[in-house]
């Protein structure tokens, strides 16, 4: 008789126990010869061990389940797959030098056993070996059909990618987690950190091969605009364009920052917008920003038509459908306005602001079963927002721990 049981783990799920009465392995059965060697002790006694293995195991206890299966390994010391589940357990330990060890001799044992080629990928990563985990994590990341799995595989992947200056694949990676798990702090998070480190890198490459270029007056003005410099920040922005008059997108920021200061500076900053369509008249935030100003004017007649133009040059883009639906509603047009919105809606489901939006104008409208849906979408947009704010504050902190625990380390 055999019973097999995925164990409910959370992130361990993928680990499979098979108890058997009279022999025991895990991930398989053992050969015949090996199953003669299980045999030290009555049977019995060994089903009884794999029984607290695997109660250890779905109890999160991975110290129990390591001293069970350290036991089994003594019994059973030719069986890969019991080698491999000690890897397993070892690892979320967070001890990772015996895990790698434990998985080293899984493989060595039984070549065919994944979950052991995986982890040995992983613990050696936490190892900081990332040279030799990366075969194992590369391969890994393609094949394993466990998503939790796959996500430690990936994130460990990237860090080792990052930590290698391998810019290709840490780009081509980031981009396949991203859209496997668009929503995950962590792997945002490292996402983040990448492209920080890719962009500081070339601004400094930028500095050493073209320190007069607009280019460089431009990624200079952008980080002093990151750091509150606002004056500072237009000044470089029109250093950029004594350089290269025609460059797109500047008129724009510095148009935007002029309008940080406060409504004595709006005529300037639309001034700005208006120079930024004539080098580039398809620019959808430019004619946005002046839809925005032009609103705030009470101009609607124009606001209408900038806004409009801007979501036809951009559907995408969110903001724009959302003004628009508001300006309708300023000017007493309150059924133009749900069309926008609605376009707003299924561009960003996730919008807290435009599921609002809607509700109110489907409530004018005396549509009250729609306003009450799009009321209970505001509600979940606005709680994800803030449980998501919440994850990413938690990891950052956790990076930053991490971080410190590192340097007292050293």
């Amino acid at each position: 008789m055999e019973i097999w049981s995925r164990l409910p783990l959370g992130r361990c799920s993928h680990i499979i126990l098979l108890v058997g009465l009279g022999s025991l392995c895990l991930w398989g059965q053992a050969p015949r010869d090996q199953r003669a060697r299980v045999n030290v002790g009555s049977s019995q006694d060994t089903d009884t061990i794999a029984a607290k293995a695997q109660a250890a195991l779905q109890a999160g206890n991975y110290a129990a389940a390591i001293e069970r299966l350290k036991e089994l390994a003594l019994i059973a010391p030719d069986v890969g797959e019991v080698h491999s589940n000690l890897c397993v357990a070892y690892y979320f330990s967070g001890r990772f030098v015996e895990a790698t060890n434990e998985c080293r001799m899984a493989v060595k044992l039984k070549p065919a056993l994944a979950n052991a080629e995986y982890f040995l990928g992983t613990s050696l990563a936490e190892n900081g070996y990332c040279t030799e985990a990366l075969p194992h994590l590369e391969r890994g990341f393609h094949k394993v059909a466990d998503k939790q799995l796959k996500r430690i595989i990936g994130t460990d992947a990237l860090r080792c990618y990052m930590d290698l200056n391998e810019t290709a694949k840490d780009v081509t990676l980031d981009e396949a987690l991203i859209r496997e798990f668009p929503d995950d702090p962590e792997i945002l998070y490292l996402s983040a950190h990448l492209y920080s480190n890719l962009s500081a890198s070339a601004s400094q490459h930028l500095l050493v091969v073209a320190p007069g270029s607009y280019q460089f007056h431009r990624i200079d003005a952008e980080v002093l605009e990151l750091q509150g410099k606002t004056d500072d920040a237009i000044a470089e922005f029109r250093r950029a364009l004594e350089i290269n008059p025609h460059a797109e997108g500047v008129h724009c920021a510095i148009g935007k920052l002029l309008m940080q200061r406060g409504p004595s500076n709006l005529s300037k900053a639309q001034e700005e917008f208006e120079e930024e369509l004539k080098n580039d008249p398809g620019n959808a935030d430019a004619e946005f920003q002046l839809g925005q100003i032009a609103g705030s004017l009470r101009n609607w007649s124009e606001a209408l038509v900038r806004l409009k133009r801007a979501t036809e040059l951009n559907p995408k883009l969110v903001a724009p459908q959302i003004a628009l639906g508001e300006a309708y509603v300023s000017t007493g047009r309150i059924a133009d306005a749900v069309v926008p919105l609605e376009h707003a809606v299924e561009a960003a489901p996730g919008n807290p602001t435009a599921h609002y939006r809607l509700s109110v104008v489907f409530r004018r409208l005396g549509r009250t079963r729609e306003a009450e849906q799009q009321l209970e979408a505001y509600k979940r947009a606005e709680n994800d927002l803030l449980q998501s704010r919440q994850r990413i504050r938690g990891s950052v902190a956790d990076g930053l721990a991490n971080s410190n625990e590192g340097a007292t380390d050293h």
